[in-house]
């Protein structure tokens, strides 16, 4: 049993330094714009001003809600894990919001530009609908999302009624959409050269499968919620593969796929360390960029091998591609000026870490340390 609680305790540790190096990274974002970006001091007080507002009401309209449950309220069978991942992104996907630059270059530098580079002008035109309301006043529509993120990723870190997640997922859901359609342009889906190196399917999607678990009672069982989890990984995975290797998103192409390569490593302007990585790295990748491209095809068919066959020490082979997927190719979601998210590779590499959880990992410490004292756990 002792051993099981350390397990629990190194569970909780790994999310936490994760949680913990990605706050580091805003912090690191923060003071760089604050340093470069020559925001006007009036405008920028002003900015922080509703932000701030807003974000306390959002926290204390949280914490009114926990206190609304009942005393026999019933208890989410949904492992806590869950809830710190995803309130935790939800969190810092807020912060971002409150990035000094954000009211000027969110929609200039990307909404704009993702909307352009779809090849539809129905989509287009209906995505410029969300562009032109946010247009009319970006101070506020900043505030107000960042604010609401928080709400979202607070209330899942403080609430365990179920009844009251599950309102909160709802929420979650909803926002996530609404960034899914309107600020990721639906993954990037309708662009050609879609691929998960840019992005596919999009973090706020899977902040969809993240938050579905929460609303519907079928995933209380642990071996169905793993299976939803790693069934959504593969299934990323596979259509990634075939966006990879369809001629007509260019990845066969020396010239598109170098020019993806060079820009990840030119836009590491705010991570030196990164930079001088990928700076040493680019010139030999983008004269092998075929032989790359089946590299990365046969990681993704590996990885998805992997998933689907419930290797648990295969796990860590899809986790680690992805992650340094996410850091080579991504950006990391935040060094790709103005990052309003981390992007879909750590979200992913996330949700397969999830899926192979041992029971004893699902449950909190407080949790398990009530029920070995009851001896309900043998």
């Amino acid at each position: 049993m002792r051993l099981q609680l350390e397990h629990i305790k190194i569970n909780y540790l790994i999310l936490s330094i994760i949680l913990i190096l990605l706050a580091f990274f805003i912090i690191q974002i923060f003071y760089l714009d604050l340093a470069v970006y020559g925001v006007p001091g009036q405008e920028l007080i002003t900015f922080y001003y509703y932000s701030i507002i807003y974000t306390v009401v959002a926290v204390l309209f949280s914490s009114l809600i926990r206190k609304m449950r009942g005393n026999k309220e019933r208890i989410s069978q949904i492992p806590y894990s869950l809830n710190i991942i995803l309130g935790g992104l939800w969190i810092l996907d807020g912060v971002l919001q409150f990035q000094p630059q954000m009211p000027y270059a969110f929609l200039t530098f990307v909404i704009k530009p993702s909307i352009v580079s779809i090849n539809n002008i129905q989509i287009q035109n209906f995505l410029y609908l969300g562009y032109n309301i946010w247009a009319t006043n970006p101070f506020q529509f900043d505030a107000l999302s960042g604010a609401l993120q928080i709400f979202i990723g607070y209330s899942f870190l403080i609430n365990r009624s179920g009844r009251i997640l599950k309102f909160i997922a709802i929420i979650s859901i909803v926002w996530a959409l609404v960034i899914w359609i309107f600020g990721e342009g639906f993954g990037g889906i309708p662009e050609i050269g879609v691929s998960i190196l840019t992005g596919f399917p999009g973090s706020a999607l899977l902040y969809v499968i993240l938050a579905i678990p929460f609303v519907s009672s079928r995933f209380n069982s642990r071996e169905y919620l793993q299976s939803f989890l790693l069934k959504s990984a593969f299934f990323v995975l596979v259509i990634s593969l075939i966006l990879q290797l369809i001629p007509v998103n260019g990845y066969w192409n020396k010239g598109i796929f170098s020019q993806l390569i060079f820009d990840n490593t030119f836009n590491q302007g705010e991570s030196p360390l990164l930079y001088n990585i990928l700076n040493r790295i680019w010139p030999i990748l983008i004269y092998h960029t075929q032989d790359l491209n089946i590299f990365l095809s046969l990681l993704m068919i590996s990885s998805s091998f992997l998933i689907f066959s419930r290797n648990k020490i295969g796990y860590l082979i899809p986790i680690l591609f992805i992650t340094v997927m996410w850091i080579l190719f991504q950006n990391m979601g935040i060094y790709d000026n103005p990052a309003t998210d981390f992007n879909s590779g750590i979200v992913l590499a996330l949700i397969i870490y999830l899926g192979t959880l041992d029971k004893h990992l699902y449950v909190g410490i407080k949790d398990f340390r009530k029920a070995l004292t009851e001896n309900k756990i043998r």
